[in-house]
């Protein structure tokens, strides 16, 4: 005997005929026992982090979010001195990396590239007197990496790779030698070379991410309102059923209307609600909780997104320059530092650095260290004044000057 839920609300468990809504099964099946049956967890494949990146909003906003602060940078060129050097071939590369990106497209390319797969490519071919004036970003998820098979005793990460295989479809594809490329890796821990990515150990905040998007859609388009629809009408005697014809027709009235309209009829009935109100599921807390995963994963702070409460100006500005601090300068020093290498500046006793100081969230930072230094050096002088003999190392502890 076929029984479901509408059976139940609607006509004798017992009634055999046969039911006009011939494809109800299936939505049963569909839609009500997979959200509301389902006993196991369903946990995502984490092998494609691309695709994850283009379906789920929150990875998108957080890798683009970071890749974009680290993309705001100005690369500057120094000698082993700190000093800035005005002149270089590099300048040019700079200027014009390849036909279609910007310097800032390149770097954003490689950030977004490093934190989905903890690395990045790009294609840096040298031309004549080791001049480079090409540099293509290579997206991860297309190079297959062809190791040396040598031992572990080099001096340099290229002597482990012989080249790459970079895809450009399935059946099109092109070997690149190591010395035409720069790779940035981004360490697990374990692993010298693939290491894995940090998007395996978001597993689970992900795929709850996904879930709280597909059951929120369910209640939205199929589910609504859950519930029976029972007579309102009583007699001496005490309740009156609805006549199996009665039914039929609320049934068909029902199932036949959209979710968003009402049921009009002669019938005296009432509502009896079964589910369990929206609010009391906690489906955005959990879409913010597991949001705050993704968040610590990749170095930022919650404060700099998007939220319903808990964003104030000071929180914003502070957790701006956190971010900044602890997790973007660092990274694109890192950025910068392999690129450096690995198109053969640093042979030269250069180094490309990444500049923040044109940001305005940073430049408060500066503006309010120069204010603290203004008042230890009042305090310096107060001391000079009232005759106390302080050594230069002492005045240097003073001034807190290394």
């Amino acid at each position: 005997m076929n029984f479901n839920f509408l059976d139940a609300f609607f006509r004798n468990i017992s009634e055999t005929s046969k039911r006009f809504i011939d494809d109800f099964g299936n939505r049963k099946k569909d839609f009500v026992h997979d959200i509301y049956g389902q006993k196991k967890p369903i946990w995502i494949n984490t092998d494609k982090p691309f695709e994850l990146y283009c379906e789920i909003p929150e990875l998108r906003a957080i890798i683009n979010r970071k890749a974009q602060m680290i993309s705001h940078s100005k690369p500057c060129l120094i000698n082993q001195d700190g000093e800035e050097v005005d002149k270089h071939w590099v300048y040019d590369l700079i200027e014009k990396p390849n036909p279609t990106q910007s310097w800032n497209d390149v770097i954003f390319s490689l950030a977004v590239n490093d934190n989905l797969f903890s690395s990045a490519f790009a294609y840096a071919p040298k031309r004549s007197f080791g001049i480079v004036n090409l540099f293509v970003p290579l997206p991860t998820n297309q190079v297959q990496l062809n190791l040396s098979g040598a031992n572990f005793k080099q001096m340099d990460q290229k002597g482990l790779i012989d080249n790459i295989t970079f895809l450009y479809s399935k059946d099109n594809k092109t070997t690149i030698e190591v010395d035409e490329l720069v790779i940035i890796q981004t360490a697990d821990g374990i692993n010298l070379l693939n290491p894995v990515s940090r998007i395996e150990s978001l597993k689970y905040p992900l795929s709850n991410i996904r879930a709280q998007y597909n059951k929120r859609n369910v209640l939205l388009e199929n589910i609504g309102a859950i519930g029976i629809l029972s007579t309102d009408k009583s007699d001496i005697g005490g309740a009156l059923p609805l006549t199996p014809e009665e039914k039929i027709q609320i049934q068909k009235d029902w199932y036949n209307r959209s979710k968003d309209e009402i049921i009009i009829t002669e019938q005296n009935v009432k509502w009896n609600a079964m589910s369990y109100p929206t609010k009391d599921l906690l489906l955005f807390e959990e879409l913010t909780a597991d949001k705050l995963a993704l968040v610590d994963a990749f170095g930022l702070n919650q404060y700099i997104f998007s939220q319903e409460k808990g964003a104030t100006f000071s929180n914003v500005k502070d957790g701006l320059k956190m971010a900044y601090n602890d997790t973007i300068i660092p990274e694109a020093k890192k950025i910068y530092n392999n690129i450096s290498e690995q198109i053969g500046l640093t042979k030269e006793g250069l180094r490309l650095v990444p500049k923040f100081d044109h940001l305005s969230i940073l430049q408060k930072d500066k503006l309010e260290s120069s204010q603290a230094l203004n008042s230890r050096a009042d305090a310096l002088n107060k001391i000079i004044q009232a005759g106390i003999v302080l050594s230069d190392e002492e005045k240097r502890a003073l001034l807190n000057i290394d």
